[in-house]
């Protein structure tokens, strides 16, 4: 295996065939991925409160030895440290399993800024390789560029010679916004959207996801926990801790999470499934969607993801009536902060 330097793919097979995880097509890609990914932003360290480096290799190598062949990614995640430790654990399986990253946010040039020109984009997956100690990157996406890059489009050109070139089999776009994702749609460019879905931001799912669908675009669904409030671990008053991002959430929104989370324990108590089960099925159920990649930084993250496909509960009137609930006011209050 390549480990430094921008070369060439030397050959890929895929899969893990010794254990029983659900696999879909990533859309006109056709990949075959496990549907339950490996998030990997909370393991940078950045983001979600300190992180043990060696809790989080086990987490990843856990998540390989128990199915799960699809590890996302992004350069930012850390500045490098997700993507190192994704490539650390990874070793000696690159020919079973699918790695997506992210660039455009420029770290290395002093502060952080946006950036999705030509040069940078070479330059960013050049060093995104060699963390990941890996010759090829599978589905290499362009991180949240805005709606007006997004129109003009002007990174497609280096991606599509990038996949000329070996660097990467495939690209997409990670996306804030139904816009965005229409924008995508427009170019006909991207075989891959990554999106926010969970059962209290339910905004792709009328128009977006089946447009998908139908262009044969494969749907990455990230934040299906909706960034951890969906497992039930924090109630009111609950203080985030320094470098975690949630520390910037609005005490009505947490109000309102709460609220929404006890209608959801409702619609599931016959089930007696976790609220974390429930809000990956809920994702996975969704017409289109490829793979979801919820974040772990645990092997008991891990355990309590891979549930959700290996034993699946919510009935259809369940899923039903969680989406029901994007019907509601409550979800229009626009305080969602994705």
């Amino acid at each position: 295996m390549i480990t430094r330097g921008c070369v060439a793919p030397r050959g890929w097979r895929g899969g893990n065939d010794e254990n029983e995880m659900k696999h879909r097509t990533l859309g006109k890609t056709g990949l075959q991925v496990s549907e339950i990914g490996f998030g990997g932003w909370a393991i940078g360290g950045n983001s979600y409160g300190p992180t043990d480096d060696r809790v989080s290799l086990r987490a990843v190598k856990f998540a390989f030895d128990h199915g799960i062949t699809f590890f996302d990614t992004a350069d930012i995640y850390g500045e490098g440290r997700s993507e190192q430790l994704i490539g650390e654990a990874l070793k000696g399986k690159r020919d079973k399993v699918f790695i997506a990253t992210k660039a455009g946010w420029d770290f290395y040039h002093g502060g952080t800024k946006k950036a999705f020109d030509a040069e940078y984009i070479r330059f960013a997956v050049c060093e995104s390789l060699k963390r990941l100690k890996t010759d090829y990157i599978d589905v290499y996406q362009m991180h949240n560029p805005s709606l007006e890059q997004l129109k003009e489009g002007r990174f497609y050109a280096v991606l599509d010679e990038l996949v000329k070139e070996g660097k990467i089999r495939t690209y997409g776009i990670s996306i804030h916004t139904v816009d965005d994702g229409e924008a995508v749609l427009a170019s006909g460019r991207a075989a891959v959207i990554q999106l926010i879905l969970n059962i209290m931001d339910q905004r792709p799912m009328p128009e977006l996801l089946p447009r998908a669908k139908d262009a044969g675009v494969g749907i990455i669904a990230r934040e299906p926990l909706n960034c951890g409030m969906l497992t039930g671990k924090y109630g009111a008053g609950h203080e985030f801790k320094k470098g975690d991002h949630r520390r910037r959430w609005k005490p009505e929104k947490m109000a309102q999470d709460l609220k929404k989370l006890e209608e959801i324990k409702q619609i599931i108590k016959d089930t007696k499934v976790s609220l974390a089960q429930a809000a990956l099925e809920f994702v996975l159920a969704q017409n289109g969607v490829s793979v979801v990649i919820p974040g772990a930084k645990t092997e008991d993250h891990v355990r309590e993801h891979i549930r959700a496909s290996e034993s699946p509960a919510l009935s259809e009137s369940q899923l039903q009536a969680l989406e029901a609930l994007s019907r509601e006011e409550l979800f229009q209050s626009g305080f969602y902060h994705n």
